[in-house]
């Protein structure tokens, strides 16, 4: 049996019942559940450079990658440092809306 392309396999998958609806919800699970390490891993940052942005220790870096509970500015600095910006939105489930959340003074720009 020849190996199939990338492409035939995912037309395959595709045509499923259901499978559309099944992958978009794996992926927006998988957005939600995304960890700080990861997102400095994907832009190629370690934790010694990253620290050095922040003027702080590799351990407060690992410390704050693994903390359960964060602080809203201490998380805005650390992404920052990855070049990203932070954003807070209130999800009200039972009427479907979304309402940006701006902290501070400064943070409504």
């Amino acid at each position: 049996m020849a190996p199939k392309k990338f492409s035939e396999l995912r037309k395959q998958v595709l045509e499923r019942p259901g499978a559309p609806e099944r992958l978009a919800e794996l992926r927006r699970e998988t957005l939600e559940e995304i960890r700080l390490y990861e997102l400095r891993h994907g832009e190629a940052i370690s934790q010694v450079e990253l620290a050095g942005r922040l003027d702080v220790t590799q351990g407060a870096i690992s410390k704050l990658e693994h903390s359960e509970d964060v602080r809203v500015s201490t998380l805005r600095q650390y992404l920052e440092a990855l070049g990203a910006r932070l954003e807070l939105v209130a999800v009200f489930d039972d009427e479907d809306r979304r309402v940006p959340v701006h902290l501070g003074k400064d943070t409504a720009a």
